[in-house]
Formats: structure tokens, sequence, C-alpha cells
């Protein structure tokens, strides 16, 4: 498929993934590489997060109309490669941020939320049972995290327990949802409901939107990411489709509201409102703004259509002669940059895949 020819979601999301694939996967050792090309300090494979990334990505290319088989294969191929992270000795088992045979690494609990909620997405494609199981898990794992320290909230790392972060606690608050959509128990409704109700220590009036962390001393940093909003409003969307009490929808379309006004900034020279430079948290922002959408009867479709007229802008603009992204989706900076982060590329892959499957 020539670089310049793709044309709907579909072509666009398989021509961004045939390109990664082609430039970032380690085929003897079926892994990616980090950065592409390869820093002269980088290990010689990618850490976790971005490998889960790509597990996202093809995630979403498996639900695409028409291609399922071949992404299912792929998708099976993805989650045996995983098990390199995986260090089975460690009670409870869970994935160190890097490959075990050469030394693996700390153990994060978003590391370990974010291949839970990939789970659950491989469970409801494949099938599989097994996957329903590991999703459980990594949301075991998860609540081993949970302290009444600072009243509460889950720490962000496993062996140094410095924060509770937004990033440690969103996403554990969306996985117990997706948990309970599988097995109707109410214990995963009611940790949803703990973990959001401490996490709202980290909400910024001033901003609307949420903080990053909270320290041992109680000190809050304040920095705000696209994600760290995304997954409560992925949450309280979850919440509200399960129990139907208004205040969570409420709270997910106060949240988006305020997430698009304090995010997004218009460009002098450019047609669109931009989101940030990090499409990865951009896509976790995007996946709150979808499942607000399912739920809400006034099927506001403002946020999405944000989000979407940035990623057909940077189809465009922000692309290098090799069709891989800058993470400026205006295309202003790093086009053609010398080193490019792979997980600046798998959330281009999962965005085009999500809008082929709203298609």
């Amino acid at each position: 498929m020539d670089v310049k020819l793709a044309k709907t979601y579909k072509e666009k999301a398989e021509q961004s993934y045939e390109t990664l694939v082609n430039y970032y996967f380690v085929k003897e050792h079926q892994l990616f590489l980090e950065n592409y090309e390869k820093k002269p300090d980088d290990r010689d494979f990618s850490y976790l997060w971005p490998f889960s990334g790509v597990l996202s990505a093809v995630n979403a290319l498996a639900r695409m109309g028409g291609e399922e088989e071949k992404y299912r294969k792929e998708l099976v191929s993805i989650l045996e490669s995983l098990e390199q992270y995986r260090d089975v000795e460690a009670d409870p088992a869970a994935y160190d941020s890097y490959v075990i045979h050469q030394g693996g690494g700390s153990k994060f609990y978003d590391d370990n939320q974010w291949l839970g909620l990939d789970f659950v997405e491989a469970y409801r494609t494949l099938g599989n049972p097994y996957y329903l199981e590991m999703a459980k898990a990594m949301f075991d794992f998860s609540i081993s995290g949970w302290s009444n320290e600072l009243g509460g909230g889950i720490y962000w790392q496993e062996d140094q327990k410095t924060s509770k972060n937004t990033c440690s606690n969103g996403p554990a608050a969306v996985l117990a949802m997706k948990l309970f959509e599988e097995t109707g128990k109410d214990e995963y409704i009611i940790w949803a409901e703990k973990i959001l109700d401490w996490t709202k220590v980290l909400w910024q009036p001033e901003t609307g939107v949420y903080g990053d962390n909270m320290k041992l001393d109680g000190s809050i940093d304040g920095t705000t990411y696209t994600y760290n909003t995304g997954t409560i409003i992925h949450a309280n969307a979850l919440l509200y489709k399960a129990t139907n009490h208004s205040d969570y929808l409420k709270e997910a379309r106060m949240l988006a509201q305020s997430s698009l006004a304090h995010f997004t900034t218009k460009h002098p020279d450019v047609s669109i409102h931009l989101f940030p430079t990090t499409p990865w948290f951009n896509t976790i922002l995007l996946k709150g703004y979808l499942a607000l959408f399912e739920v809400d009867s006034e099927k506001d479709r403002t946020f999405i259509e944000a989000i979407q007229d940035n990623v057909n802008y940077a189809w465009t603009h922000a692309r290098d002669h090799k069709g891989l992204f800058s993470s400026d989706w205006s295309g202003k900076t790093g086009v053609e940059q010398k080193y490019k982060w792979l997980l600046d590329q798998a959330p281009m892959v999962e965005i085009y895949a999500l809008f082929a499957n709203m298609e």
C-alpha cells in the first residue's frame, strides 16, 4: 500500500501497523525496538510500556471488519511475546518493566493495569477464558498496591512506594468496571467507586482536570496529562452504564468539557485545535470520550471529532518519508528527526483502527 494512497481509517491503520512492524520488529526475538533508529544507549528491546502500546493497537486492529482472522493471529502472537516480560516467580506474578531474560525491571501498577485492559479486549475478541483470568490477575496485582496511607489509593511502583498517581488508579477503576461487565460481580463496582473516590484528591478545580500524583508527604504534583483525565471519564461512563446513576454521567461530561478546554490550543497557522505532543496519552483520552459517547443520550461528537481532526491532519502533515509519525500532530516539529519512539507510532495505529470501527 503506497504511503500516500491510504484513504480510509482502516487503510491508515493497516498501513501504519505495517510501517511499525517494518522498522521496529525484532523478528528473531518477537519483540520490538524502543526507538527507530535505535539510539546509542537503547537496550536491545523496548520496555513493557511501549510494547503494551503495540498490544493495544493490535487489539483494535483485530476488531476491524473484514480483517478479523489476520489480526486475531497477530494478537495471539503478540500476547505470546508479552510473556517475555512476565515474572512468574513473583507473588503475585506480574509483568516487569523490561524483558525477564535480560534482567527484568521494576513492576509498575499502571503498566499491569493497561495489560489487564488489553486482556479483557483480547478475551472479547478471541473468546479464550484464559485472557479473562489474566485480566483478573492484573486487577488483583493492582489492588495489592492499595494502602490506607494518604487515605487510600494505589501506589505507582511496587518496589519504590513514593507516590500514588492518577495513572495507577484511573485505569484500575476502568479495569474493575470491565471485569464487572464480564463477571457481574459487585465487588468490582465497589472497588471502582472506592478508587475513584480516593483519586478525587488529585482533581484540580482551577483547570477542571486531574493532576498527576500525591507524594508520601501529602504534596501534590499538579502536572496535567491527557490520559489521567481520560481514564476517569472512562470509569465514570462505565459506572453510569452499570448503575444508571446520573452523577457519573454528569462527572464524565464535565471532565470531557474541561479536558477539551484545558488541553487543546489553537495553533496560529493550523486550522485545528491541537492536542499535546503525547499521542499515547491522547489515545487514552479518546477511549474515555468513546465510552462517554456510547452511554450519553446526547450523542455529542464534539470531543471525538476534536481528536479526529488532529489525526486527519497528522496523516498529511506529521509523517516522514518512511511513514513514521512525529509526536507533534501539527507536523511543525519532529517530522524528520532521527529517532522516533515506538510509543508515538503504536497509538496512531490504534486511533485509526478505533475510528475504522466507528465507521
